[in-house]
């Protein structure tokens, strides 16, 4: 085996070290893009495209198979098959039984344990059973199933290369890094390959190392300050487990310099942190200017970060990352989950199945049960995306998710398509035979009872497509032999035929399409059988398009494994003349000491490797030395971030993670870092042009005493019920549940209004009239039956007459403003407000409103949103981001 070990101290002068000729023109791989885009532009000509790649390039290439689509999917099945029918009774029958279903829950898990256990090469007689929990006991049985079966021809990894096979490998790695352009090999020293920058080794890499070493010598390269040795020990504990020498060269240890003043404080921080970790505190440079930016939690740190990127955007907006006068690295990138909802088109293309379509399959797939062969609602969401995807028939783009707007609360607790359909008929049956004036009132205010025949008929169909076009994919699933292959066929087929060739999709979209085709050609044919749980499991692997060149993603908060690569960039780095600021964000002891991803995949743990096992394979020793060794990596990786920064710096923490409450990372504090509370300073803007809805191409309407409650609780309110909709419309079932109590207590009230107050009449009165009514809201369960009436009943029988009240005008008029606004009078306990809607509701005349409610008045009103308790009880609600702001709603 032909390995060494070389570090170097500089990264801005690696052509500097005496290795330089030996590693300036060989096969390059580094451990991330970032490190290849850093050496190519501190090192030009000398690190040319293709040259010089990504290590996880290179494993493609030389494990091609293993790394497939086609490989990954069978063994998902092999694995599933296993663990549902292929076990011996090896625990007890209930353990073994639970154990499978958790398995079978954590596929993915499960699945990447198998490979790392392949890729480690385990041998079964070094594993010792007594050491083991019941679920590595499972999983080793699993293991051992596959050695000893059939299976095991899927599990097998390329073993057997010679310098022809690798040589072939690292051109291909080396040309597809190109791009398509040229690149001459021959000008290229074959003879040794160099690694640069791997913390985290996994098996597979390792065994890359392995094999090219047979036949190569294998060079890896890696950054290290003795001055600074515990914090660079994490290093030097992972490449000693190789067991072959590490080669120090010398030179100048890095030692903070008045060269670069810009980046002077920060490489000052950076010294001072790599003294306390050393336990050299005497030595510390004392500086009390340090601060570090407080944001309270995620989100208002993924607020500050976007505003920082659309700054970019709109000054580049092909290249937007270049453009950021900040450069952020997180210890917990998570914000990226935020920013990537609203720059999706920054995390590279955007896969199949974020798209509607792809919605579409993941949506049908929730709701198959395979054991009943049919729709099974949990989630009505699932409906909702299958009807926006564009695939079932409707006369333009986005009618079903229109009806559907209208409609979705009359199917609240629907578990089946047929179910949904019978409350369309029975929708359709109340509009017809609806000839009461006082009931036409009481439904012009549910949202289903505004859709028309057509409507029902559309969304009617729409089902009755979707229930068939289910059955079509996955009815028998699980009886049929090869069921994979067969389902990738049918799928491929309705992409093909009914998606690609019979619509309009767009240039973008159809090439996805056609992509993802070319994807599912290389499953179409695999001979697989498995649960249909399983095919769901895998179907985010195989429907996804191919990668197009030059898409990858472009993280806006890269992680610490970032910082390696980009910071030798930070040298004379400015945007529109202007330094650079390099941020190092998330800096509490819980996101710098945290490993948030697992050491290993489930069941696998420290354990597992350190105790249950005597192997003695280096590749082995590195692996788990690694995977101990992440919780250290990123404390190096601030400190190495700071110490070659040539420009200027940031720190931040989130203070907030939940309830629990943070505090900087604790060596800072030692330094007397202070905490400087982030304020938001961008002032918002109304949209100039909201008042023009209610007059363009509308005649200004007569505003009647209801329209102007809503115009003095809210003008969005206003905007939207008065203007827009006409008058208030309840939609979703918490409302429409509300709006059945205020009906049922005014038409008892009408009812019982004069005769003996009784409670045994009332109740009788109550349940009746529950019935009459429950038709209109088929989503109503006897459990609420009985709140309803109770509510009612305490209210109605805590007067001090002997009579149920006559009705009067002013009664008439509080049970119509209940109607349309649930509530007169609104306490909130919280403040000891008794009444916050005492003046909402004020007597006022024809004149006077017509006076208020001018179009004149209308075209200049801004239409703010007050945001108050009575919001809860509103129907534009869910139109309105102010409510969902409210940390107490």
């Amino acid at each position: 085996m032909s390995i060494v070990i070389y570090t170097y101290r500089d990264p801005y002068k690696l052509d500097k070290e005496p290795y330089w000729n030996e590693i300036k023109n060989c096969p390059y791989f580094c451990v991330s893009q970032t490190l290849v885009n850093g050496l190519k532009y501190l090192y030009k000509k000398d690190f040319m495209q293709g040259r010089v790649t990504t290590i996880q390039n290179l494993i493609e290439s030389l494990f091609e198979y293993w790394e497939s689509t086609a490989c990954i999917v069978k063994q998902h099945t092999d694995i599933d098959n296993i663990i549902s029918n292929g076990l011996p009774p090896i625990l007890g029958a209930d353990m073994q039984a639970n154990i499978s279903r958790a398995f079978l829950f954590n596929r993915e898990e499960v699945f990447e344990s198998i490979r790392v256990m392949f890729e480690l090469d385990i041998k079964i007689e070094d594993v010792l059973p007594e050491k083991l929990t019941p679920e590595q006991l499972f999983i080793v049985e699993v293991f051992k199933k596959i050695l000893s079966s059939e299976k095991k021809k899927d599990f097998v990894l390329r073993n057997e290369f010679d310098e022809a096979s690798i040589d072939d490998a690292i051109t291909k790695t080396m040309i597809n890094a190109c791009y398509g352009k040229d690149l001459d090999c021959s000008t290229i020293q074959m003879d040794r390959v160099v690694i640069h920058g791997v913390h985290q080794f996994s098996p597979i890499i390792l065994r890359s190392i392995e094999k090219i070493a047979e036949y190569k010598k294998v060079i890896l390269l890696f950054n290290y300050q003795p001055q600074y040795k515990n914090v660079y020990q994490t290093w030097i504990d992972i490449y000693t487990a190789f067991d072959c020498p590490i080669t120090d060269f010398g030179g100048i240890e890095f030692r903070p310099s008045l060269q670069y003043p810009i980046s002077y404080s920060g490489n000052v921080l950076a010294d001072n942190l790599g003294k306390l970790i050393n336990g050299q505190a005497d030595s510390i440079t004392r500086d009390n200017g340090y601060e570090i930016v407080e944001f309270d939690n995620m989100t208002e740190f993924a607020g500050y970060v976007a505003n920082v990127f659309e700054v970019a955007a709109k000054a580049d907006p092909e290249h937007p990352m270049g453009m950021m006068h900040e450069q952020i690295y997180a210890a917990d990138s998570s914000a990226n989950d935020i920013l990537k909802i609203y720059f999706p088109e920054q995390f590279g293309e955007r896969q199949f199945l974020d798209y509607p379509l792809g919605h579409f399959f993941l949506a049908i797939a929730n709701m198959w049960d395979a054991v009943n062969n049919e729709i099974v609602i949990s989630d009505i969401n699932d409906i909702k995306e299958c009807l926006k995807a564009g695939i079932l028939k409707e006369d333009y783009l986005g009618q079903l998710s229109t009806i559907w707007g209208k409609l979705s609360s009359l199917f609240e607790g629907c578990t089946s398509i047929a179910e949904m359909i019978s409350r369309l008929k029975r929708l359709r049956k109340n509009k017809k035979h609806l000839s009461d004036s006082t009931k036409k009132e009481y439904v012009s205010h549910i949202a289903y009872y505004t859709v028309n025949e057509d409507e029902i008929s559309q969304l009617e169909q729409a089902l009755t497509d979707l229930d068939e076009l289910a059955a079509y994919f996955y009815e028998d699933f699980e009886n049929k032999a090869n069921n994979f292959r067969d389902f990738y066929k049918r799928l491929k087929l309705y992409l093909q035929k009914d998606v690609l060739d019979s619509q309009d999709l767009g240039e973008e979209f159809t090439d996805i399409i056609r992509r993802v085709l070319d994807h599912l050609e290389e499953v179409e044919n695999i001979d697989a059988s498995a649960s249909f749980d399983c095919l769901k499991a895998t179907m985010s692997i195989y429907l996804v398009q191919e990668t197009k060149p030059g898409k990858s993603a472009n993280w806006i908060v890269r992680n610490f494994e970032q910082i390696d690569g980009d910071i030798v960039r930070s040298l004379n780095a400015q945007v529109n003349g202007k330094p650079i600021v390099y941020h190092f964000a998330c800096l509490s002891d819980e996101d710098i000491n945290s490993v948030k991803k697992a050491k290993f995949s489930w069941p696998l743990t420290d354990e597992f490797f350190e105790v249950a096992q005597e192997p003695v394979d280096w590749k082995y020793q590195v692996f788990v030395k690694a995977r101990k060794e992440y919780k250290n990596f990123k404390r190096y990786a601030l400190i190495y971030g700071l110490e070659f920064n040539r420009s200027k710096f940031k720190l931040s923490f989130v203070k907030r993670d939940g309830e629990k409450e943070r505090d900087p990372y604790f060596l800072l504090k030692i330094l007397g870092i202070k905490k400087n509370p982030y304020e938001e300073t961008r002032v918002g803007k109304f949209i100039d042009s909201i008042s023009d809805i209610n007059t363009i191409g509308h005649p200004l309407k007569k505003y009647g005493e209801y329209d102007y409650y809503r115009y003095k609780i809210c003008k969005y309110k206003f905007l939207f019920e008065s203007i827009i909709e006409g008058t208030t419309i309840y939609k979703d079932t918490f409302l429409l549940m509300k709006y059945l109590e205020v009906l049922l207590e005014n038409h008892v009230k009408e009812e019982l209004q004069g005769l003996p107050i009784s409670e045994t009449v009332l109740i009788e009165r109550l349940n009746d009239s529950f019935d009459e009514l429950k038709k209109y809201f088929p989503f109503v369960l006897n459990v609420n039956r009985i709140d309803v009436i109770n509510n009612i009943r305490r209210r109605m029988l805590n007067l001090k007459d002997k009579n149920f009240p006559i009705l009067n005008g002013e009664q008439r008029q509080y049970m119509m403003i209940r109607e349309l606004f649930i509530h007169k009078q609104l306490a909130d306990p919280k403040t000891f407000r008794k009444d916050i809607l005492f003046d909402k509701f004020p007597a006022i005349s024809e004149d006077k409103i017509a006076e208020q409610l001018t179009e004149e008045v209308l075209q200049k009103t801004k239409f703010k949103k007050d945001v108050d308790l009575w919001c809860q009880y509103c129907s534009s609600r869910e139109f309105c981001a102010a409510y969902y702001e409210r940390f107490d709603i």
